[in-house]
């Protein structure tokens, strides 16, 4: 199994903390939000591949994961950065595939390990006990997720009401084998079609896929992860961490830097 670690933004909601650095190597509990995932990937044997942009070589130094550089970093997102690592997927196998910006547990990607259909997409059941811990009202920053039966019908637009809310997408998927390379032939059409839509987001892809008749699934979980979005998120999350609320949620899975967890 490999995974693709989407990692080339330029964190600019992080402010300060990530003006040097990529997004995905700010510190969560003492390590970089990278090292969390990569010691989850271990655990269950997964070959990853780290999809950069700037500072390629910080990600690279003392981890053992493949980096490939989106040399479109600056102007696409997370669907166009996708779009970069199809020369390294087999056709032959499934691939999950991760922001860099979160962080899960292994009965999150253990879940997701066990998922068999072409499109999983793992969403958070339990998202409002989260979203609740991250800003004041938990309200005014979440998607719409509607399902029929186990099949995503609606996904990541602005909702006025929770009560279109079924789930939180968070950032973490699994394609069957060679569905990646398909799913792309699309994507390259409607950019030919119009190149405004290389910057389409992940949801709104998927939301096109839906619409064309594409299953996607869902695969639920309840909580055992983290998004950090910005510098607020990093904050009330190291917060609770001190104060062991956070493991309500998440618990570190690497050993913080220089030390022994």
């Amino acid at each position: 199994m490999r995974a693709i670690v989407l990692a080339a933004g330029l964190g600019t909601r992080m402010g300060p903390l990530a003006a040097n650095r990529p997004k995905c190597l700010v510190e969560l509990a003492g390590a970089p939000l990278l090292d969390h995932q990569l010691a989850v990937y271990r655990h269950f044997g997964v070959d990853v591949t780290v999809m950069a942009g700037a500072y390629p070589e910080q990600i690279q130094q003392g981890r053992d994961v493949r980096v490939v550089v989106n040399p479109a970093y600056t102007t696409g997102n997370m669907v166009a950065t996708l779009r970069f690592s199809l020369p390294v997927l087999s056709r032959s196998e499934p691939v999950i595939v991760a922001y860099g910006d979160i962080v899960f547990s292994r009965e999150v990607l253990g879940t997701m390990l066990s998922a068999s259909r072409d499109v999983d997409v793992a969403i958070d059941t339990q998202w409002r006990r989260l979203w609740e811990l991250r800003m004041e009202d938990p309200t005014t920053d979440c998607e719409s997720l509607r399902l029929e039966g186990e099949r995503i019908t609606d996904i990541g637009s602005r909702v006025r009401s929770v009560e279109r809310v079924q789930g939180q997408y968070i950032g973490l998927l699994r394609f069957g084998p060679g569905v990646l390379h398909s799913l792309y032939e699309r994507f390259d059409r409607r950019v030919a079609e119009d190149a405004r839509y290389w910057n389409t987001s992940m949801t709104a892809f998927l939301q096109d896929l839906i619409s064309d008749g594409v299953a996607i699934h869902a695969v639920p979980i309840a909580s055992g992860w983290l998004e950090v979005d910005n510098a607020e998120d990093l904050r009330r999350y190291t917060e609770a961490h001190s104060s062991g609320a956070l493991a309500g949620f998440w618990s570190p899975t690497a050993a913080p830097r220089g030390g022994v967890r």
